[in-house]
C-alpha cells in the first residue's frame, strides 16, 4: 500500500532516529516528506513556512509533536493538524517519552488536544502503553507494541584481528590455525610486518587456501594501524605470557575490545574495564579463547527490532489505521 508520510520533526539534530525512519521506510516503498516546517535543531528556529504545500500526506507521524509547536506556534501547530485530518490525513504519534521535550505550561492544552486528534499510537511495551494511559486518557484507542529499533551503526567487516609486529612468540599463525579450523565464517584480520619466515610462509598458505583469513604483510604507519584499530570489534593477542603490549594500550585507548591471557601485574594495572570490553584468560589455549569469546558476543547480542523491522510493523500499523473509520475529535 505505497503512500506517503510526514514525520514531525522532519529532522533531528540530536540522534539517527527519523532520518533511519525515514530511509526504512522509503526502503518499504512510501514516500517520506518534507515541507520544511519543523526541524529540531539546537535553536529551534522558526519554521520557514507556516502553510502546507504539496501532496497531502496519508499519515502524520508526530514523534514530538511538541516541536511543531515551537516551530509554528500552538495555535497554528493545531490548526495545521486539524486541516490535514480534513483533509483525509490520519495522525500517528510515538510515545518515546511521557514527560514533553518542552515542559512549557502553555502547551499542557496542545498536548492534550493532539492526544485528541490522534488515529493511532506506537508505545515500545504494553507496560509503556498502560502507564501513558494513566497519564494521557485522550490517547486512542488503536496502538502499536514497538520496541525502540537499534539503530544501523555499521559493524566491523571483520570481527577479530591480531595486528602489529609478527614474531613467533605472538602465536599469531598458530591462532589463525585454531579460528580456521572451526566449521562457522569466523573471520580474522592479520595485519603486520613478518620478522619471521616461518610464520609469513604458514599464514600466507592459509590465506590463499581460505578466504576468511585475510592476511596483510607489511609495515603499518600510525595512522594506518589506528585505521585498523577503527575498522575491527576485538583485538586478540594470542600470546603465552603477556608482559607489556603497545598494541594492547593503543587497543585500550581506542576503545576497541581485547582478547588476552592476563597481563604480568594483573589487568587492574591498565585501569578498569567491562568483562565485555577487555576479555582476560586465566591462561591462553586458542580453543578455549575462541570459546570465551563466542560467550562474551553471544550475552552481549541485542535484540531490539532492526529498522526494516520496524518499517515493516509501522507500514502495516498505518494501514489498520488508514483501514479504521476517522477518530471524531
Amino acid at each position: 500500500m505505497p503512500a506517503s508520510v510526514w514525520q514531525v520533526p522532519e529532522t533531528c539534530d540530536w540522534n539517527d532516529y527519523v532520518r533511519e525512519a525515514d530511509h526504512a521506510l522509503i526502503s518499504a516503498g512510501w514516500t517520506v516528506l518534507h515541507p520544511r516546517i519543523c526541524h529540531d535543531t539546537p535553536t529551534l528556529t522558526p519554521a520557514s513556512r507556516t502553510t502546507w504545500n504539496g501532496p497531502i500526506p496519508a499519515i502524520v507521524h508526530l514523534h514530538w509533536p511538541e516541536k511543531l509547536a515551537a516551530a509554528l506556534g500552538a495555535q497554528r501547530a493545531l490548526a495545521l493538524i486539524g486541516e490535514l485530518r480534513e483533509a483525509g490525513t490520519r495522525i500517528v504519534q510515538t510515545l518515546h517519552n511521557l514527560a514533553p521535550h518542552e515542559p512549557r505550561p502553555d502547551l499542557a492544552r496542545f498536548r492534550t488536544t493532539i492526544d485528541a486528534m490522534t488515529d493511532g499510537a506506537q508505545y515500545f511495551s504494553a507496560e509503556h502503553e498502560r502507564v501513558a494511559r494513566e497519564h494521557r486518557p485522550a490517547l486512542p484507542a488503536l496502538a502499536l507494541h514497538l520496541p525502540h529499533p537499534r539503530y544501523s551503526t555499521p559493524r566491523p567487516a571483520v570481527p577479530m584481528a591480531c595486528l602489529g609486529r609478527l614474531r613467533p612468540y605472538k602465536r599469531t599463525a598458530e591462532f589463525a590455525a585454531a579460528v580456521l579450523a572451526g566449521e562457522d565464517n569466523l573471520r580474522l584480520l592479520v595485519a603486520g610486518h613478518p620478522d619471521d619466515a616461518e610464520t609469513d610462509r604458514r599464514l600466507r598458505t592459509m590465506a590463499e587456501a581460505d578466504f576468511r583469513l585475510d592476511y596483510r604483510p607489511g609495515f603499518l604507519s600510525t595512522a594506518e594501524f589506528r585505521e585498523l584499530l577503527a575498522a575491527v570489534e576485538w583485538v586478540v593477542l594470542p600470546y603465552q605470557r603477556l608482559h607489556s603490549s603497545g598494541v594492547l594500550v593503543e587497543a585500550l585507548q581506542a576503545g576497541t575490545r581485547v582478547l588476552s591471557v592476563a597481563p604480568l601485574g594483573g589487568a587492574s594495572l591498565y585501569g578498569s574495564f567491562e568483562h565485555d570490553r577487555w576479555l582476560v584468560l586465566p591462561e591462553w589455549d586458542d580453543h578455549a579463547a575462541i570459546r570465551a569469546w563466542r560467550s562474551v558476543v553471544s550475552r552481549s547480542c541485542i535484540t531490539l527490532p532492526t529498522w526494516p523491522d520496524a518499517a515493516s510493523a509501522l507500514v502495516s500499523f498505518y494501514a489498520a489505521v488508514i483501514a479504521a473509520p476517522p477518530r471524531r475529535s
